[in-house]
This record gives structure tokens, C-alpha cells and sequence, in this order.
């Protein structure tokens, strides 16, 4: 029994080694400085970095800002945000930039992989990017990709990719996630507060003409936004309401309550007054900061109301809206 199973362990050890003899597998070696997270040695690898070097000169992408770079964590950076090691990548935040530098990792390199496969979430901006970058003729990358906005959360996933071979998102080298705080949130816009579009900005500038205080702007936006919208009441009871954007709002005219909180917080913020959206039990409005206290106002509440009878709405104008709301603030939304 114990004979027969060095024998089988003396014919695996020879076919490995015969294996690895032909290059068909690592050997002893190259899978020694995986382990070790080396780098192979010029001398060793020659021929292989010479084969990945003709391979990449031959790829095209998208991403064509790349410079050779170091491994080394980068000298300059935003000190509010600490570089992020991915094994033999860092990433960090520069200049409203994700920045991703590193060469390839060691595995990468003995399995000849062509660069580097970035999805990026940009949580305020409700976008999604996936790029490729690939590595120059060192193995190494250097790629700057420009954010959306300069305040909410950014999640990177990275790993390296192959050409010919399928990607999967759920299969990466590591993560990196920064929250950004180079902007007042409740100023900046967002794909939900689109404080920036230039139809809100005027619509803003024309409420507001000729108010001298933040207040009177403040009453003048309420005022407006609640004589203009109108409240979609047969999805009242809706078990999954969509959110309406300022945007899509200010198109249709006819929205929930989200679409009031959202229109509103734009037009103050589109001319500088601080707005956050709030919600709780079923309900959204805004608060909005004057003589530097956040004030409640609701301008769905103070559009009108349901008639329970007819279930229709009745625009009905509610100015004592403008300091409160009926409903208890549970959280805020994070556009």
C-alpha cells in the first residue's frame, strides 16, 4: 500500500517537473516569487517581458492619458484623502481626479495580462463607469479619470484584465472608496438637484429678481414651486412611487412629493442658499438654511391637498408651509 503511493507521488513529482520543463506550468521558481510577491528579474523573464512588451503596443483603448509610473505610494496628492494600496496599484484623489498607478502584479505578469479593468461608482452622480487601461511597455499605468462632482462617495473595484477573456465585476484585485468633502453638499448640485442646468438657473434668477434677503428668495422659491406643481394623486397610495428629478419636475409639472423637495432644493441652491431634501413616513420636503438655522419647508403641503371624496387633487395655497411640515424627519437624502 505505502509503496504504491510513492510511486504515485514519484510519478506526479516527474510529471511536474516535466511540465514545467516545457513551460507548461510555473515552475518551482516562478511560483516561489508569486508566493513572495517578487518581481522576476529582466534576466529571467527576457523573452516573456519581451512577448508582453510586442503584445501591448498592439492595444488600443479608450484610455489614452498614461505615463509610466512607479509602484511607490504617490508624493502628491489630496492630504484629505490617503492613497488606497491594491496590491501592486495605488489609487488616490487628485486634482477631482481618481488617480490609479502601479504596474502589473507578479501573476499578471507570468499570465500575460494586457492592463487593468476599472468600474467606478459615482453615488451622487448615479453613474457607473467601466474603463480599460492598458499597461505601456514597462507593465505599468498611470490613469486619471475626471469626477462628476467634488462631494458624496466614489467606489473603485479593480483588477486586470485579458483581451479575448470575459470580465467579471464580482471578481476584483481589491477596492478603494473616498467620500469627498471639497464642496458644500447642500450648494452642489446632484443628478437628482440638477442646481447647475441652466433652464433651473434661470427659472431661479427670474423667481428671485429684485429679492433683496435670502428670506424673501427662500418665499418667493416656495411660493412658486407650490403654485406650479401639482400633485400626482392617483400614485398617492402607490406601493413603489418613482422619484422625481428638479429637472423632470419642472418638464412635467405633475410629480409627488420627491419632485416638490427636489425642484426646490435646485432653485435655492442654483442661487446659493443652502438646501438639504428630507424624508419621513412617506413623505419628502426641504430644509433650507436662513440667518444660519435650517428652516422646514414643505411645498407639496403647501400646493394643496386630496379630496378624499374625489381623490383628485385641489390646488389650494398653504403659506404656513413655508416654516413647517405635518411629518416627522426620519433622514435625508444624500443628493
Amino acid at each position: 500500500m505505502y509503496l504504491r503511493k510513492l510511486m504515485v507521488l514519484c510519478l506526479l513529482a516527474y510529471g511536474y517537473f516535466y511540465l514545467s520543463k516545457q513551460g507548461m506550468v510555473p515552475s518551482i521558481e516562478q511560483l516561489k516569487r508569486f508566493v513572495l510577491n517578487e518581481t522576476p528579474s529582466a534576466q529571467q523573464t527576457g523573452p516573456i517581458m519581451q512577448q508582453q512588451a510586442n503584445q501591448k503596443q498592439s492595444v488600443t483603448n479608450l484610455a489614452a492619458q498614461q505615463q509610466p509610473s512607479t509602484t511607490a505610494a504617490p508624493a502628491l496628492y489630496n492630504k484629505k484623502y490617503s492613497p488606497t494600496k491594491i496590491q501592486t496599484y495605488w489609487v488616490t484623489i487628485k486634482d477631482n481626479k481618481l488617480v490609479v498607478t502601479g504596474k502589473a502584479t507578479p501573476y499578471g505578469q507570468y499570465t500575460n495580462a494586457n492592463g487593468v479593468i476599472l468600474y467606478i461608482d459615482e453615488q451622487r452622480a448615479n453613474k457607473k463607469t467601466t474603463v480599460k487601461v492598458p499597461f505601456s511597455n514597462d507593465d505599468t499605468i498611470h490613469y486619471e479619470f475626471p469626477l462628476s462632482y467634488n462631494v458624496g462617495d466614489v467606489i473603485l473595484n479593480l483588477n486586470e484584465y485579458y483581451n479575448g477573456k470575459a470580465d467579471d465585476p464580482n471578481k476584483v484585485l481589491g477596492y478603494a472608496e473616498y467620500h469627498l468633502t471639497d464642496g458644500d453638499p447642500y450648494l452642489e448640485p446632484s443628478y437628482m438637484v440638477q442646481s447647475n442646468n441652466p433652464v433651473l438657473v434661470s427659472l431661479a434668477k427670474r423667481i428671485t429678481a429684485g429679492k433683496r434677503t435670502d428670506t424673501e428668495k427662500s418665499r418667493a422659491i416656495f411660493e412658486w414651486v407650490a403654485n406650479n406643481i401639482a400633485y400626482n394623486a392617483p400614485l398617492a397610495d402607490s406601493p413603489n412611487p418613482p422619484l422625481y428629478s428638479a429637472l423632470t419636475t419642472y418638464e412635467h409639472r405633475v410629480v409627488l412629493c420627491s419632485g416638490y423637495a427636489d425642484l426646490s432644493a435646485a432653485l435655492h441652491r442654483a442661487v446659493g442658499i443652502e438646501a438639504k431634501v428630507d424624508y419621513g413616513e412617506n413623505h419628502a420636503w426641504n430644509e433650507v438654511k436662513l440667518n444660519g438655522v435650517w428652516q422646514t419647508e414643505d411645498p407639496t403641503y403647501g400646493s394643496g391637498f386630496i379630496n378624499l371624496n374625489t381623490g383628485k387633487f385641489v390646488r389650494s395655497y398653504h403659506p404656513a408651509y413655508f416654516y413647517k411640515s405635518d411629518k416627522h424627519k426620519e433622514g435625508e437624502y444624500p443628493w
